[in-house]
């Protein structure tokens, strides 16, 4: 007993350190912390990439004061069209230095005829549909944006809880869950632990950032009978998902925001890669089957957020649909290279021009 008692006082004291060290200096600036969402206010990232000729070497991203990428709100932001993108990683592209995002790519092309618009991009890696109801609640619905853009269904695939990034932020649960919150929230080494978990986590998922060369990946070929399982499976998240979403456009129009759906393309599907020649629906991806199966579960939320948005009027960007699959457009099976982020900034732009002309007179 004398043993455990020193044992225990030595982590006491140890945690104590740490804690005082953590509050000093936080060396990961993680954007989830405890239950709350902490935007990474002024930071700077330099990223050494993997993928010679579809990334910068260094890529250099930047947040605002806002802790979104873009400019600065200008203090007649009121009176200004304004446009916040929200997402996960595939609309914050960790990976693309500060003016080669889709969100960068959008606004170049709608500045000729609203040069008077703001735009900032708000996606932040990892986060689901959870997230988001989050961070409008807690920090869009302040800005009061005439439009916010959804690029959404990647990381809501097979969930009826909240992301590893989000799970946090789901209010609720049994008195011990929200015990345990409270107890995160208040420790800088518990929440340290915790976002290392999650991260560790997505990655055996399949949702971390590594280029992919296609061609190296493994040939799968799957009987139907076990495709067809799969996505059966799918059937129990999909009505959550719905809610979500329709939670999502109340929130927005109950705060004068516009919102705009955008469906989650891919690289994997029913296609051959015309830059290699790959069979895009015999390669494994993720682990969890080949490009046939995952193409075909993603479809399935997307085709949720296409009945969601043709029922509630939202206005919809079929970008699923209208990205080719060509692996010159992504690093990896999600994630956008620079002209994958040029080409999806052209084609969401060239979507939801139409229905701004509706909105917003021209400067």
């Amino acid at each position: 007993m004398r043993r455990l008692r020193i044992v225990v006082v030595q982590l006491l004291f140890g945690f104590c350190l740490l804690e005082v060290g953590l509050r000093l200096y936080q060396p990961l600036p993680f954007r989830v912390h405890g239950s709350r969402i902490v935007l990474p206010v002024h930071h700077s990232y330099r990223f050494e990439t993997d993928a010679p000729g579809k990334l910068d070497h260094v890529a250099r991203h930047t947040k605002n004061s806002l802790g979104f990428r873009g400019p600065d709100p200008p203090a007649d932001l009121s009176s200004r069209p304004s446009i916040v993108t929200i997402g996960g990683s595939t609309t914050e592209c960790l990976f693309l230095s500060d003016g080669q995002t889709w969100t960068d790519i959008m606004a170049r092309r709608l500045e000729s005829r609203w040069p008077r618009l703001w735009v900032n991009n708000a996606g932040l890696d990892g986060q689901s549909t959870y997230g988001h109801v989050v961070l409008l609640r807690d920090y869009i619905v302040g800005l009061r944006p005439s439009v916010a853009l959804f690029l959404i269904g990647i990381n809501d695939v097979q969930r009826d809880d909240p992301t590893t990034y989000d799970a946090a932020l789901a209010p609720g649960g049994s008195f011990p869950r929200r015990a345990l919150r409270a107890l995160v929230d208040r420790s800088e080494t518990l929440s340290l632990v915790r976002n290392l978990t999650r991260a560790a986590h997505a990655r055996q998922l399949g949702f971390g950032h590594s280029a992919v060369d296609v061609r190296q990946l493994r040939e799968l070929k799957l009987d139907p009978d076990v495709v067809a399982a799969e996505l059966a499976q799918h059937d129990r998240y999909l009505p959550g998902y719905e809610n979500r979403l329709a939670r999502i456009i109340a929130l927005c129009r109950e705060h004068g925001i516009e919102p705009v759906f955008i469906t989650q393309p891919a690289l994997y599907g029913m296609a051959v890669d015309p830059s290699t020649g790959v069979d895009l629906a015999t390669r494994q991806f993720t682990g969890r089957g080949n490009g046939e199966v995952e193409w075909r579960v993603l479809e399935r939320y997307n085709d949720v957020t296409r009945h969601v948005a043709e029922r509630a009027h939202v206005p919809l960007v079929d970008l699923a649909r209208l990205l080719p699959k060509d692996s010159r457009f992504f690093y990896d099976h999600i994630h956008y290279s620079i002209e994958g982020g040029t080409r999806v900034g052209e084609i969401v732009a060239a979507g939801i021009e139409p229905f701004l002309r509706t909105r917003f007179q021209p400067d």
